[in-house]
């Protein structure tokens, strides 16, 4: 009879090898969660964008910034090559907020394109090709929440367009933070963590095992008491 501290039954084994792997699909369940949750608010969840309307999508490109948490914004009127741009083009703010649109470059105008029932962006005075003389401000605060869109009326069809997100219920997107559209696909975060996890609970299983053959134990019958 083999001594009694190296007596490893085979149910021991079977039960221990079904312990590990049960903690490891555990462990990779609760990453599984973890990895699917999208959260929300609170700076956009580092890549949510808003999803922004096709108006802007042919529109002088000056980036975009996540301002929300200010009771402020400012957009420059007149950047980028030519001077026909709005800097930044794009800005998600919080309702209530007061955008300054700073015209850095004469000959230009702020006019809605589009906005919720309500908005109250309502565009630099004057006719719709009145311009905006360098150093002037224009202002306004948006206590409605959805997507507006504008542009400079005289310079429209040259790509002068701009976008604010106002609030957080708009529709949101996940963008590429490298901003090199990679064509290489990316594993999410989830099936890494479950991948880590049930390899942990194979190398224990083979561990027992290792251990099981080097020094024996109850080949018996299964079910034997």
């Amino acid at each position: 009879m083999s001594d009694q501290s190296a007596d490893v039954s085979r149910r021991a084994f079977l039960r221990a090898g079904a312990g590990a792997t049960a903690v490891a699909a555990g462990a990779g369940t609760a990453a599984a969660q973890e990895g699917t949750d999208t959260g929300g608010g609170g700076g956009g969840g580092g890549n949510v964008q808003p999803e922004w309307p096709s108006y802007v999508d042919d529109a002088n490109d000056e980036g975009y910034e996540d301002l929300r948490g200010q009771s402020e914004a400012t957009v420059e009127v007149g950047v980028g090559s030519g001077g026909f741009a709005f800097g930044p083009t794009k800005i998600w703010i919080d309702s209530g907020t007061t955008v300054n649109f700073e015209f850095v470059e004469a000959g230009h105008n702020v006019k809605p394109n589009e906005q919720p029932e309500g908005g109250s962006l309502d565009g630099t005075e004057g006719g719709e090709f009145a311009t905006i003389s360098e150093g002037e401000t224009y202002s306004a605060t948006l206590e409605t929440g959805g997507m507006y869109t504008y542009n400079c009326a005289p310079h429209a069809g040259q790509g002068m367009k701009g976008a604010i997100a106002v609030g957080e219920d708009v529709p949101t997107v996940e963008v590429d933070s490298g901003g090199g559209g990679s064509s290489i696909p990316q594993v999410p975060d989830a099936a890494k963590s479950l991948g880590i996890a049930t390899g942990f609970g194979m190398a224990a299983t083979l561990g027992l095992a290792y251990f099981f053959i080097k020094y024996g134990g109850d080949y018996g019958e299964y079910d034997e008491a």
